[in-house]
């Protein structure tokens, strides 16, 4: 059942310029959404080539894109973001009704995810640098709250799980993201277009839930909302990490 398309289109993928010497560019590509992936191929539905699949159990953040009237180098005109792991896919819809369908047929595929961000970039990361905040660094803590249950314009962000709500319940932590589900070839991850090859190795990125002062030298303190790079699981409740700064 999982595999049943919820979503079928042709959209604009833009590359994801994962090595600095990847070149930005835009292709045309059959994007199929269904309950556990994110599929996007390369020809007609009849005759189609996989280019590339993102589990939907990895995805942290999904959004539409503000311009701010900048140019867009192709037809469609209505972009939006998937944020998965560390990197962003940027789409391209044809009109606002599409783009606001994908968008919001996403976020409620991801609700459950626990690897949600409190905080993205409403605009793209080009030549370097986040246009909505200017920092340099791709994986810059975000600059606007992030409302996985609607319209961020409108609605606040969700309390952090374990916090107090307004009516003085706690807010229990969502259930578990399940195992993410293998390809018959026995492979989960991304499979990137020519202009990406080259595989990467992969980098977990986790986000702290609070704030945790450091108690011994060799700590590493956490901001509540900032995002981390773990490196080494030592046990159950002590991980190796990396910060922003490195």
């Amino acid at each position: 059942m999982s595999a049943e398309p919820l979503l079928e289109e042709t959209l604009i993928k833009r590359s994801q310029q994962k090595k600095r010497t990847s070149p930005l560019n835009y292709k045309e590509r059959l994007f199929v959404l269904t309950r556990a992936k994110l599929c996007y191929y390369d020809g007609r539905a009849e005759k189609k080539c996989r280019k590339g699949s993102i589990e939907l159990s990895r995805v942290r953040c999904v959004e539409i894109v503000k311009n701010n009237g900048g140019i867009i180098p192709c037809q469609n005109k209505y972009p939006f973001q998937v944020v998965y792991d560390s990197n962003t896919l940027y789409v391209f819809a044809p009109s606002h009704d599409s783009r606001c369908l994908w968008v919001q047929s996403l976020k409620e595929e991801i609700r459950h995810n626990t690897v949600i961000v409190a905080k993205f970039h409403p605009q793209f990361w080009q030549e370097g640098v986040w246009l909505c905040c200017r920092q340099a660094e791709k994986l810059a803590l975000g600059c606007e709250e992030y409302n996985l249950f609607g319209d961020i314009s409108r609605k606040p962000l969700p309390p952090i799980p374990g916090e107090e709500r307004s009516d003085g319940k706690s807010r229990r932590p969502p259930p578990p993201a399940p195992p993410a589900a293998k390809d018959e070839d026995g492979g989960g991850e991304e499979e990137e277009d020519e202009e990406e090859e080259e595989e990467e190795e992969e980098e977990e990125v986790v986000v702290a839930l609070y704030d945790f002062p450091a108690a011994e030298p060799h700590d590493l303190p956490l901001e509540r909302g900032g995002e981390y790079v773990v490196l080494e699981r030592c046990d159950l409740n002590w991980y190796k990490a990396r910060n922003k700064y490195g």
